[in-house]
């Protein structure tokens, strides 16, 4: 098992920096994909600086390029339909009312939506100068995280209590992660 995980690093590391570029675009766009798999490969692949700052901008780009794509076809007739959604509604409002922080915050944890609240950021009055500003800094928090999370994978054997205070702090933040994004997106579902 881990000859076909070495396997696959090398494989990424000789297609070069922008596969792992790539991956995380693509991720950012098609939100089913394991990001925190692509973190980990880029990271052992690359280097943690490397493979950190190349995940970082991967994501950040994905994820503004839908925000953009989104904010362009804000008044076409499928946009409307989804706009007037209670839950979609309720959400632009209490991002117009709020401002960016609640955004920024969200964007922070690894395990929030981030495709809903850049969706919902799209919809709103957010200017998107600051909301890429927010992204870039949130990002970075959240893809240095899953790196260090990455990097720590394979001290897992070698080092249990490393691993235990790694799985522990994962664990308090997706919960912490789940109430911030209960108490700002709210619990109503349609």
């Amino acid at each position: 098992m881990f000859h076909q995980i070495e396997q696959w690093f090398n494989v990424l590391q000789e297609l070069g920096y922008f596969a792992g570029f790539i991956i995380l675009y693509l991720r950012a766009i098609v939100p089913v994909l394991p990001l925190t798999l692509y973190v980990i490969m880029n990271v052992h692949a690359y280097g943690f600086l490397i493979g950190t700052g190349i995940s970082w901008l991967g994501i950040v780009s994905g994820t503004y390029t839908v925000f953009y794509i989104c904010r362009k076809f804000v008044n076409a007739h499928f946009m409307q339909k989804i706009r007037e959604r209670k839950s979609v509604k309720k959400l632009t409002h209490f991002i117009d009312r709020q401002g960016i922080v609640p955004i920024f915050i969200l964007m922070c944890f690894p395990f929030t939506p981030n495709t809903l609240v850049n969706f919902v950021a799209s919809l709103s009055h957010i200017k998107a100068k600051y909301y890429f500003l927010i992204l870039l800094i949130s990002k970075l928090i959240s893809i240095t995280f899953l790196a260090v999370m990455g990097k720590e994978v394979t001290t897992f054997l070698t080092h249990p209590i490393r691993a235990i205070a790694l799985i522990l702090v994962t664990v308090a933040l997706w919960f912490i992660g789940k109430r911030v994004e209960k108490h700002f997106m709210g619990a109503d579902e349609e």
